[in-house]
């Protein structure tokens, strides 16, 4: 009852402050799902603490107006008052356990802060702790190294070889052929993912025997978030890390810092030109990196030539250019071998899956683990191996999900009997 009080107090707050005009913008406010947003808000209604009204001249139904009634104004300062009295009560009950805890916690992260700054004056002296892992210069090729060769298990189930992180909600740039170029379906809410998430997937890592690589991409530009160094530092502790960027960032010095915080490979895609070549080189060289550490990726076509990218729906949020029809594929293996997880550490199937409509679950509150092998997880997977794309978003996309993670999906397969 307390946690779905907090829940309905942080709702009612926002749209007090905010007034949001969609289920989405709300969402963002909030931190929550859509999911659990939905649900929330219903009940909410249902109590009478607010209103939904629909603007009467959108066709489309899509924009709500949310507004407190004069119950939700009164329950507000309630919970209001209730909730402070318990967090004050909760903070003093942590502080005095945790105490102990959050001192050598501190300390161990003034080290890490000391060393890092002390690079930076001195650079030259700094040496990266990992070994490169060489891997082959083309996309797909790249990861078919690590996707199907690395097959691994953890109490009898096949573990992903292959995770996307989307450590920020927010990109510099806005191309037709991506869904954040529609505010509507990805807006910028600059949300961003905390240490504390990272700690914990990368303890959870260790804990299955991760062989695979966390790659530093999805709804955002990773090299937006201040701290992309040290959760690459963080995470290389149990997996090959990779960092997908448009460049706009970067220097030599920053190239520097990202290898010498154990990243495995910087794949930077050019999306303005083939001038960007020389300069990108050049950059490389004056960072002095391994020439294999930095992959380019051409990027700048148009839409005749799919803007040089293997073009998607996005499970029917992008309509450019000239692409497969929904339907054309039928079986996926991207739940077999990897998932997404989003900056507040929803897990989602895949990274086609860019209105975040199912998340199967939260690694804040559950094991990574138990999450990969949970019903709905389990659910998607079958029917995706049996060719069954019959729930969305998978109902919606058009992506063929069988180029890669066929030890996986053969794996699976035998598990489930199919």
């Amino acid at each position: 009852m307390k946690k779905i009080e907090n829940d309905h107090f942080e709702i009612l707050k926002k749209i007090n402050q905010k007034n949001p005009s969609t289920q989405r913008q709300l969402a963002g406010l909030t931190g929550f799902s859509l999911g659990k947003l939905n649900y929330c808000l219903q009940a909410l209604k249902k109590k009478g603490l607010i209103k939904i009204e629909n603007f009467e001249k959108n066709p489309k139904k899509i924009n709500y107006l949310y507004i407190l009634t004069p119950k939700g104004i009164s329950i507000r300062a309630e919970l209001a008052i209730n909730f402070m009295k318990r967090t004050f009560k909760e903070y003093d009950e942590l502080v005095l356990k945790s105490k102990q805890k959050l001192f050598y916690k501190k300390k161990i992260d003034d080290i890490y802060d000391k060393k890092l700054s002390s690079t930076q004056e001195n650079k030259s002296k700094k040496k990266r702790s990992k070994k490169l892992f060489k891997t082959i210069k083309v996309n797909i090729k790249r990861r078919t190294v690590i996707v199907n060769d690395v097959l691994s298990f953890y109490d009898g189930k096949p573990i992903p070889s292959w995770i996307e992180l989307s450590i920020i909600d927010v990109c510099n740039r806005s191309c037709s052929f991506c869904p954040k170029s529609d505010s509507k379906v990805a807006p910028n809410t600059y949300q961003r993912m905390q240490m504390i998430l990272i700690d914990k997937l990368t303890q959870e890592l260790k804990e299955i025997k991760y062989k695979g690589s966390v790659v530093l991409c999805g709804y955002g530009e990773p090299m937006l978030h201040k701290e992309v160094n040290l959760i690459s530092k963080r995470l290389s502790g149990a997996s090959f890390v990779e960092v997908v960027t448009n460049g706009d960032t970067l220097t030599p010095k920053k190239i520097k810092e990202l290898y010498n915080n154990n990243v495995n490979k910087l794949l930077i895609s050019l999306y303005d030109g083939k001038f960007q070549i020389s300069k990108f080189k050049k950059m490389i060289k004056e960072s002095a990196v391994p020439s294999d550490f930095v992959i380019l990726r051409d990027r700048w076509y148009d839409t005749d030539k799919d803007y040089g990218l293997k073009l998607t729906n996005r499970t029917g949020t992008v309509q450019v250019g000239d692409q497969e029809k929904v339907g054309t594929y039928t079986n996926c293996y991207y739940p077999s071998y990897q998932m997404l997880i989003d900056w507040n550490g929803d897990v989602f199937l895949c990274p086609q899956d860019w209105q975040r409509r199912i998340a199967m679950g939260n690694i804040m509150q559950e094991h990574i683990f138990d999450i990969w092998n949970n019903g709905i997880m389990n659910k998607y997977r079958k029917n995706l191996l049996l060719g069954k794309r019959c729930q969305s978003p998978c109902n919606l996309c058009n992506a063929n999900g069988t180029i890669l993670g066929k030890k996986h999906a053969a794996a699976w397969k035998k598990i489930y009997k199919i």
